[in-house]
C-alpha cells in the first residue's frame, strides 16, 4: 500500500494591497522633509526626526518588498504610531500663561517673553566685609551645553545680570528652571535672588547642593536638595518649585527632594531689582551699618555658566518639569 504525499504547509500569499501604506508613507515623508529640527518652540529634537526617518524607511522597505497582507497592515499601524509619537515631541512652551520671564541667553540677556523683563549686564561687588571692591567684570557669552558659541553666560568675579523690578517678579508662588555649570564649589554661589533672605534666594552650597531660602509671613524657610547635587564642570538642569505647602527640587528631570512650607512668598516692602548671579544689585549694598538689612557681609555670587532660565508664577508639576528637561537636554 502506497501512502500519498500531501503539502501540509500553505505558501504565503504576497499579493498584498499596499495602496494605503504607500499613501501614508508618501505623506509622512513630506512631513519629515518639512519638519524643522532644533530646540526652539515649534521645532523637533534631532532624535525625534531620526526616529521618524527610521519608521518611514521601514515602511518603504515593505512597500518595495514581498510581504503578506498582515505584514503590510502591521507596517501601516506601526507608521501611524510613529507619526503620533513624532507629533507629540514637537517642542511647545510649558505653562506659557504662567511665564514671568524666559532668559535664553542667545547672544543677549533679553526676556524672550512678551513681558520684557530684560536683563542688564553688570559688574558686581566681591571681597570681604572689611575689604570689598567692584569686580569690574561683566557676564561673558560662552558655549552652551550643545557646544554652540555665544548661547550661555559665564559669570565670574562678581559679574551678574540685573532685571528691573516689577511686582510680577514677586509672585505668591514660583518655579525656577535653568541649566547650571558650576566652575567651582563655593558656599555662597548665589544663582538668583530677590532681596536675599528678605525675599528669596536660590543658590548652591559648598557641596553643590541646591539651596532655597524663602521668606513668608509665617517664617523664613531654608531648604536644600540633598541628595541631588550639581557636578562641578558639568551642565545640569535644576528646578525649584515653591508653593502649595512645599519647596521641591529637581535635578536633571528627576525630583530629588520636597520639604514642607507654610504660607506664600512675602511681598517686598520696597522695590529691589532681581539679581541673576548675585545676592543683591550692587547699588543696594550698605557697607557701614551692620543693622541694615542690606549690609555687605561678604561676596556671594555665582561662579560658572548659566543658561535657559525660566521663571514662573506657579508650582510646576512633575510632568511639566520632565517636559522642560526632555525639550532642553542634549541628545
Amino acid at each position: 500500500m502506497m501512502a500519498s504525499c500531501k503539502k501540509d504547509k500553505q505558501e504565503a500569499d504576497y499579493n498584498a494591497n499596499k495602496q494605503e501604506l504607500k499613501r501614508l508613507t508618501d505623506s509622512i515623508t513630506q512631513v519629515y522633509a518639512q519638519a524643522p529640527e532644533g530646540r526652539d518652540i515649534g521645532q523637533y529634537p534631532k532624535q525625534a526626526r531620526a526616529d521618524l526617518k527610521q519608521a518611514v524607511d521601514m515602511a518603504a522597505s515593505v512597500n518595495n518588498g514581498q510581504f503578506t497582507q498582515q505584514e503590510v497592515n502591521n507596517a501601516y499601524a506601526s507608521l501611524r504610531r510613529a507619526i503620533s509619537a513624532f507629533n507629540a515631541r514637537q517642542i511647545a512652551e510649558v505653562a506659557s500663561q504662567n511665564l514671568i520671564a524666559k532668559w535664553l541667553f542667545n547672544g543677549n540677556a533679553q526676556d524672550a517673553t512678551a513681558n520684557h523683563n530684560d536683563g542688564i549686564l553688570m559688574s558686581g561687588i566681591i571681597g570681604t566685609e572689611g575689604n570689598h571692591t567692584d569686580g569690574g567684570t561683566l557676564p561673558v557669552l560662552t558655549t552652551d551645553r550643545f557646544g554652540q558659541d555665544n548661547r550661555a553666560y559665564e559669570l565670574s568675579n562678581g559679574a551678574y545680570i540685573e532685571v528691573p523690578y516689577k511686582t510680577a517678579l514677586n509672585p505668591d508662588m514660583l518655579s525656577i528652571s535653568m541649566w547650571i555649570k558650576p566652575k567651582e564649589q563655593f558656599g555662597d554661589n548665589y544663582i538668583m535672588s530677590l532681596n536675599r533672605w528678605n525675599g528669596f534666594k536660590f543658590q548652591l552650597q559648598a557641596d553643590n547642593f541646591l539651596f532655597m531660602t524663602l521668606k513668608t509671613p509665617a517664617a523664613t524657610f531654608d531648604k536644600d536638595s540633598n541628595p541631588g547635587k550639581m557636578v562641578t564642570g558639568e551642565w545640569h538642569h535644576a528646578v525649584v518649585t515653591v508653593g502649595n505647602g512645599a519647596i521641591t527640587f529637581y535635578v536633571d528631570g528627576v525630583q530629588v527632594k520636597t520639604e514642607s512650607l507654610a504660607g506664600t512668598a512675602a511681598k517686598l516692602a520696597a522695590p529691589v531689582n532681581l539679581a541673576i548671579g548675585q545676592q543683591l544689585p550692587k547699588d543696594q549694598f550698605n557697607f557701614t551699618d551692620t543693622s541694615n538689612p542690606n549690609y555687605f557681609y561678604s561676596g556671594s555670587y555665582f561662579k560658572g555658566a548659566l543658561d535657559d532660565i525660566r521663571y514662573y508664577n506657579k508650582v510646576l508639576s512633575t510632568t511639566e518639569v520632565t517636559s522642560i528637561y526632555n525639550n532642553e537636554k542634549p541628545d
